[in-house]
């Protein structure tokens, strides 16, 4: 998933503007700090930061632990010039990773993604959805704006997610949520509306009707 929001701590200027340029190419959320003032203010909005360990006023390792004392399960990586073991050790301890100045933006992209998935899960991007299928959630953009579903619109939308697709009729949907006799289609027409107006996808691109057959989930569509 490309729509985390990251935080970059950094006071020199060219890694900063370097650092910030590559991860919104990537379709990351970018906020970039050049010293602690802010931190904390914008850290409940955050799922990653890159920190810098030298820093004017504070340094990385007093700003991490003013955010770990919070309770906030946020991965950190820190920057470095600092080879010796001992700062190595000493990152590692405080954060969850360590990276030693001059870097290879590309080893950094990589293991952002590995922490990323280890911390968050994994996500299936459809359009300008996320979605986490094994806790059953469902994004705009970014992490921070789930999508309201109740719980029988989140049982249809994941529904139609595991099956994504394929054609689901209306008798699939009854026979799955409700098995009952007083079998209402249009009950299912009206929380498919309800849905799309929920992930802003009124035009049906995303949650197909199928004339005369039913409704799919639709991957094959660009971004």
């Amino acid at each position: 998933m490309k729509g985390y929001r990251i935080l970059i701590v950094e006071d020199d200027l060219m890694i900063g503007e370097l650092l910030q340029q590559i991860l919104q190419q990537e379709e990351y959320y970018v906020r970039w700090e050049k010293d602690g003032r802010e931190v904390m203010e914008h850290i409940h909005n955050i799922d990653l930061v890159i920190m810098d360990v030298m820093l004017p006023g504070e340094d990385g390792y007093q700003l991490t632990k003013r955010i770990k004392a919070l309770g906030l399960n946020i991965p950190i990586i820190f920057l470095s010039a600092r080879q010796d073991m001992d700062s190595k050790l000493h990152g590692l301890t405080m954060g969850e990773d360590y990276m030693i100045k001059p870097f290879d933006p590309r080893e950094l992209l990589l293991r952002m993604q590995k922490m990323l998935e280890h911390q968050y899960g994994t996500y299936t991007q459809i359009k300008q959805l996320y979605i986490d299928g094994e806790h059953k959630r469902v994004y705009h953009e970014h992490l921070h704006d789930e999508v309201a579903l109740t719980a029988i619109e989140r049982k249809i939308f994941f529904y139609l997610y595991d099956h994504k697709d394929r054609i689901l009729t209306k008798e699939h949907f009854l026979d799955y949520l409700w098995q009952l006799e007083d079998r209402n289609h249009n009950i299912i027409n009206v929380h498919i509306q309800k849905i799309r107006t929920k992930i802003n996808d009124i035009n049906g691109e995303i949650i197909q009707n199928i004339y005369g057959e039913g409704y799919r989930l639709n991957t094959y569509m660009k971004k």
